[in-house]
């Protein structure tokens, strides 16, 4: 563990604030392109453009953010112990996400959370906005994501020795920026948003963290798309 010179709570509060709007702007451009493909081309591809760009200030800010606050240095892993992370930090969220899932289903009649709708919605019966959307979120999203709720904001507000707080922290502050209508869907999200935190605090490798969200990205993407 390392040991790094934090600024003042309300900047770091203010950073993360900051990180959490732009992490929003990207499917603004999104919608921008589907709207405007059969109206004006070239808009719809200068937007896609403006997507691919923010995604990349995105990260490359989180990133720096990240390696310069980071507290926990990754442990000794081989390619076994990552597959084991990867393979059995999937088993869990697939079980816990189906438990809720079916629990989504029995209470509150919701098939999918409204943040898959929205995705499915986005995607319509455009070839091409199902690559961009569907690309954006196994490739992209994962990367973003855990660099800010995991990366920064675990190593920002929290001590070397601390565990399950930052953990805990980290799935309700990404449950936030996730569309939800029930109780049980915010759930959802803060069990997938635990489950990558767990794998980051316990490795203190942020590339476990973000193969496993890419995984879980990948089949859950794959079976929406199916369903359209």
């Amino acid at each position: 563990m390392r040991k790094s010179n934090r600024p003042a709570l309300p900047v770091r509060i203010l950073t993360m604030a900051l990180l959490a709007v732009a992490i929003q702007i990207p499917p603004i451009f999104e919608l921008i392109v589907k709207g405007q493909l059969a109206k004006n081309f070239s808009l719809a591809m200068w937007c896609l453009v403006l997507e691919l760009a923010s995604f990349a200030v995105i990260i490359w800010v989180a990133s720096y953010l990240f390696k310069k606050y980071r507290r926990w240095t990754p442990s000794n892993q081989n390619m076994r112990k990552r597959l084991a992370w990867l393979f059995g930090g999937y088993i869990v969220l697939v079980l816990g996400q189906g438990s809720l899932v079916f629990l989504n289903q029995l209470l509150y009649h919701q098939n999918q959370t409204t943040n898959n709708q929205a995705l499915a919605s986005l995607m319509g019966n455009s070839k091409l906005m199902m690559v961009l959307v569907a690309g954006s979120a196994i490739f992209l999203s994962p990367v973003a994501e855990e660099l800010i709720f995991r990366g920064v904001l675990m190593n920002l507000f929290f001590k070397n020795d601390a565990f399950w707080a930052p953990i805990l922290l980290s799935g309700l502050v990404f449950t936030l920026e996730h569309a939800s209508t029930t109780p049980v869907s915010y759930l959802i999200y803060f069990y997938m948003g635990a489950v990558f935190a767990f794998v980051y605090r316990k490795t203190g490798s942020i590339g476990n963290a973000i193969a496993l969200h890419t995984l879980n990205n990948l089949v859950a993407t794959a079976a929406l798309l199916l369903s359209l």
